[in-house]
């Protein structure tokens, strides 16, 4: 009787274990922004994108694959497609984007360095790309941060980076 309550005990002992080790592994880790990159509101025309571009660096155990990234208003909702600024995240092979209009983007074929977010497997440092676009002539800068979906080892995490001036400054 003592031997099968020392192995019921050891087993309990190893599964919590075990179960400990992987919740560290997998939620160890965090994304953070190495560059910043704004544009005067006046630069802005409506209806003209911009390319905005930011250096994020993974520090952490593992290799998480990106599911989406979302914009967070200062009120706590999500930018949706149809709101008054649209924005559209890429990653981009090089740093080469920090603050353009599209025509130039695309003049310099720099938009065929852009890459989809979704199932991107991030290695250490990867350059954010975001296509930004105005409907309206004032636009409410009331982008407050940005929230990175991903997985890793089958745990899908959410991490909220602020975006302390946005994209688009008042001055």
């Amino acid at each position: 009787m003592k031997k099968v309550i020392v192995m019921i005990l050891v087993s309990v002992v190893l599964v919590i274990g075990f179960w400990g080790l992987f919740n560290y592994i997998s939620n160890e880790g965090e994304f953070t922004k190495w560059s910043n990159s704004t544009l005067g509101i006046e630069s802005l025309e409506d209806g003209n994108a911009y390319y905005f571009g930011y250096t994020f660096r993974w520090e952490g155990i593992g290799n998480p694959t990106i599911e989406k990234i979302e914009f967070i208003k200062s009120d706590g909702t999500i930018v949706a497609k149809d709101d008054e600024i649209r924005i559209q995240p890429f990653i981009a092979s090089s740093e080469s984007i920090g603050v353009l209009d599209e025509v130039t983007v695309i003049k310099e074929g720099l938009v065929n360095e852009l890459v989809e977010v979704k199932d991107f497997k991030v290695d250490g440092d990867f350059h954010l790309v975001l296509r930004v676009e105005l409907n309206v002539i004032n636009p409410n800068n009331d982008i407050s941060s940005l929230r990175i979906t991903y997985n890793k080892y089958g745990v899908t995490q959410y991490q909220y980076i602020p975006f302390d001036e946005g994209f688009v400054t008042d001055q």
